[in-house]
């Protein structure tokens, strides 16, 4: 599904709807929502459609960004520290929820002034391009495919999952062990990268089981070469200006903050992705977290409205909410923090998504050999 075609969805194209017969039952379910709301609240069509104010939040949360990794420069390693996980994460966060915005042409509908953007964006974020995975991933594989094991992205890896719940269930003391190694690890300058090397090998050979799922494909669309090479050269420049500016301190401020905001660590992006989808409810496929969280991050928390009307721009979903409280009530059990919280407190138990378990999980994540490794393989 292309970017053009993801807006057009939330307008109520017939057309759009027509090449949407593959999606699933969740994505279907918001639809029907959308159609139902229009049916009865016809005046939400006007609601639809970019905000081109929200490109004056980039100089914003740039300066607030950039003035930290100024303030910390003349200071130490803890300092440091608690900057970025007290403060950048959650600017970082804000800024993940503009790159949300663009993905759906919700700032700039041109190829140019999108582009742009999205640099602008970069220029904050020093991503090296993952933000456009994220924006490919999130329209051609979330949004028509939500609650899809084989083909929603954000459902975490079915062997991933089955491996550590082993390891729970088996050795539970052994898990509370590597549950605080695993949040240490994550508090680390690119702990999140540093993981991903230790503990897939930890919890392969404690269970048995391979730790990837090597028969899911996800089809998601990628970004053309030449995008990815522009942006990976643009967060090499963003992080030598960052390094001659405000020297070391400055720089790791940055890149900790980034590191943290994508590991375990990250309170608010990993609560708020626990928030969203409570796993295979068809009927209410999406929950929302309304108050003052989203005064800072773009009102990501209206997220059952975003998956009804994905061409709303964030400046109108309250709008949404106050003009069909009849068809937005499913609001999320607890907040971002609750939900992180009760995340790491169980041992990783909660799952981003929760994998279908009436998979074959044996055939799908078989056992190892006493190298670790998979007998498939």
């Amino acid at each position: 599904m292309t970017a053009d075609a993801a807006g057009r969805i939330g307008a109520g194209a017939p057309e759009a709807e027509a090449s949407l017969g593959g999606v699933s039952p969740q994505a279907r379910r918001h639809l029907q929502m959308r159609k139902d709301a229009l049916a009865v609240h016809p005046a939400l069509r006007k609601l639809a459609g970019p905000d081109r104010r929200t490109a004056f939040a980039i100089p914003v949360l740039l300066g607030l960004h950039w003035t930290m990794a100024w303030y910390v420069s003349d200071t130490n390693l803890l300092v440091v520290f608690l900057a970025a996980f007290f403060f950048g994460q959650f600017v970082i966060h804000a800024t993940g929820a503009l790159v949300h915005e663009t993905a759906h042409r919700l700032v700039f509908r041109g190829d140019r002034a999108k582009l742009a953007f999205d640099l602008g964006l970069e220029t904050i974020l020093a991503s090296f391009g993952k933000q456009l995975t994220y924006q490919h991933e999130h329209l051609s594989s979330h949004h028509p495919y939500m609650g899809d094991y084989e083909r929603d992205y954000e459902h975490e890896d079915l062997c991933a999952f089955k491996a550590r719940e082993m390891v729970v269930q088996g050795r539970p003391r052994l898990q509370r062990v590597l549950t605080v190694a695993t949040l240490v690890v994550h508090l680390l300058p690119f702990g999140f990268i540093i993981s991903d090397e230790i503990f897939p090998r930890v919890y392969r050979r404690l269970s048995g089981h391979v730790t990837g799922d090597r028969e899911r494909h996800i089809d998601a669309t990628r970004p053309p070469l030449w995008q990815k090479r522009l942006f990976i050269a643009w967060s090499l420049g963003v992080n030598l200006v960052l390094f001659l500016l405000f020297g070391v301190l400055g720089w790791l401020y940055h890149n900790w903050a980034l590191s943290i905001f994508l590991g375990k660590c990250g309170i608010s992006n990993l609560g708020q992705s626990l928030s969203e989808h409570p796993g295979d409810d068809a009927e209410t496929p999406t929950r929302s977290t309304y108050g003052w969280v989203n005064r800072f991050l773009f009102n990501t928390g209206y997220h059952n409205e975003h998956h009804t009307f994905p061409n709303v721009a964030w400046s109108q979903l309250p709008e949404l909410t106050r003009k069909a409280p009849d068809v937005f009530s499913a609001r999320a059990e607890k907040s971002y923090l609750g939900y992180w919280w009760e995340h790491v407190t169980r041992d990783f138990k909660t799952s981003r998504r929760n994998p279908l378990q009436q998979q074959d999980q044996e055939a799908r994540c078989p056992r190892t050999d006493a190298r670790g490794i998979g007998a498939a393989e």
